[in-house]
């Protein structure tokens, strides 16, 4: 709540104490605010500024290299460079860790950006690193393993469907080509089988 306000409500509520002397009753609201503000429930804490101006400049010199690293990963020149490195500045020192698995992200969101619906307009850097969006690309070994472990039984699955087509082309219509077929489809089945045991 805005001081103003605070004041303007709890001199109306004063006003029957006072016997209804308006100067009084504001008195008495300003030192309920002050006297509240002291115990730290009156003034809203100040926000930082929402724009840094020329934050690149401010940039220590190992913030630099790392944010020239991740703005040519990242490569979409249609943002404000500046911007985004008052978000990376925002970001403060960064361990090694947290500095390759922001670039590593960064270059999957450029690939991934080349193959966007057409009209979908891309996240500019300064939004995607105040939303930390590289979190979302930090998968555990365990769900690595497990997307793994997906794509071995989705490619299984197709072999075998194929394998079966194969099978019936080649009972339906004699063709050796279709034996053929079935057979190198079998091998393949067998490697995938290996694969995920």
């Amino acid at each position: 709540m805005k001081k103003c306000e605070f004041i303007q409500q709890a001199a109306i509520e004063f006003m029957p104490q006072t016997q209804w002397q308006t100067d009084k009753a504001i008195a008495y609201a300003e030192r309920l605010w002050e006297r509240l503000t002291e115990k730290g429930y009156g003034d809203e804490k100040p926000r930082q500024p929402r724009d840094i101006p020329k934050a690149y400049d401010k940039l220590s010199p190992l913030q630099k290299a790392g944010f020239d690293v991740f703005w040519i990963a990242f490569d979409l020149k249609k943002c404000s460079k500046d911007k985004a490195a008052m978000r990376w500045l925002q970001l403060g020192d960064l361990s090694k860790a947290e500095h390759d698995a922001i670039i590593t992200a960064a270059k999957l969101t450029a690939q991934e950006r080349k193959t966007l619906p057409e009209g979908q307009i891309p996240k500019h850097a300064e939004g995607w690193l105040s939303e930390r969006r590289w979190l979302g690309y930090q998968a555990t070994g365990l769900e690595q393993q497990q997307k793994q472990d997906t794509e071995k039984q989705r490619r299984l699955t197709a072999l075998l469907g194929d394998l079966a087509h194969a099978k019936k082309m080649s009972e339906m219509t004699g063709d050796e080509w279709w034996r053929g077929e079935a057979q190198r489809l079998e091998q393949a089945v067998r490697e995938a089988r290996q694969a995920n045991a």
